[in-house]
């Protein structure tokens, strides 16, 4: 009875009984990160990377992350990993960061000793510029924006404009319910990361636009701002991205990389440009971090150099000093 067969069943059970204890682990880890007002698309990611960091240690002989044998070299071998699969480096700092909140979070609990990411840099992003739109190439955007009266004409065009011109992102555009919107104030309640809220100002075409779509009777303080159909469901965050891409397309700007967030750029980039304090910019769009508003900066200076190159090369005698 006690023969070479009989350790199977306890070995298989063993490795199902740690499974189940992973599983459970990670549950709660997300679970407290979601009462923490993380979004669903973050959650869905961590749970995604911490899953494959699962299968990693299993493939080395691993127990899992609370079994003590996880150490730096081994963080580092599956950074390697990554990078021979060819992630992209943005991907691999979000998988650390997602590795290194997780191992925090079980220190906290007294589940494990150390935290073998805590002290490793992930790969380096490239210095990039965010892609803005001149003012006068989202003015035709917006002048070509739909122009019929039906209800998707005016609800296309109401995002539109409202993208420009409070730079708001697109998860809190779909996120957006009527309750959300005040005609006394002229303002509109945003929900950013961390479930941070803000009260954005509506001026202008912005504020017209929006109040010619809601100008239909009825409608729950709870609905959606942008449904797919009057009365239905909201837009998805891919929905409201398929729109701007037809719109954007029909401008002839199809070549040009737009995105919503090309709106959001655009928007804090031209609000510099005209003398717009950069405090009042990172309130506006809801950055935490100044120095995260300060890139747009950098945007106005890339510009500015493209203008003088351009003068300087149209000019006859842009190669005399004396000039």
């Amino acid at each position: 009875m006690g023969g070479k067969g009989s350790g199977r069943p306890r070995k298989h059970r063993t490795i199902r009984e740690d499974a189940e204890r992973q599983d459970a682990l990670i549950r709660g880890y997300l679970e407290e990160l979601a009462q923490s007002g993380v979004s669903p698309r973050t959650l869905d990611a961590y749970g995604k990377d911490l899953a494959s960091f699962r299968l990693f240690l299993r493939s080395r002989g691993k127990g899992g992350p609370t079994e003590g044998d996880v150490d730096r070299s081994l963080a580092l071998s599956y950074l390697f990993d990554l990078e021979q699969r060819e992630y992209r480096p943005r991907s691999v700092l979000r998988i650390l960061s997602s590795l290194r909140s997780y191992y925090h979070w079980l220190c906290a609990k007294g589940l494990t000793a150390t935290n073998p990411f805590e002290d490793i840099s992930g790969p380096r992003l490239p210095r990039t510029v965010p892609a803005i739109l001149s003012e006068r190439d989202m003015a035709g955007l917006l002048a070509r924006a739909p122009g019929g009266e039906g209800w998707p004409e005016r609800r296309d065009r109401a995002i539109l404009e409202l993208f420009y011109l409070t730079g708001i992102r697109l998860s809190e555009m779909a996120a957006l319910v009527r309750s959300d919107l005040s005609n006394a104030s002229g303002r509109i309640r945003v929900r950013g990361k961390g479930n941070r809220e803000r009260m954005v100002p509506l001026v202008g075409q912005a504020k017209e636009t929006l109040l010619r779509f809601l100008e239909a009777p009825g409608g729950s303080p709870g609905d959606p701002l942008f449904p797919q159909a009057p009365g239905g469901g909201p837009l998805s965050v891919y929905q409201i991205g398929r729109i701007v891409r037809k719109h954007v397309q029909e401008a002839g700007l199809g070549d040009r990389g737009v995105t919503p967030h090309t709106f959001r750029h655009s928007c804090a980039t031209h609000l510099l440009d005209r003398g717009m304090d950069l405090r009042k910019i990172q309130e506006l769009l809801g950055h935490r971090s100044l120095g995260t508003t300060q890139k747009y900066t950098h945007v106005g200076l890339a510009e500015l150099r493209r203008k003088y190159d351009r003068i300087r090369q149209e000019s006859p005698d842009h190669d005399d000093p004396n000039g």
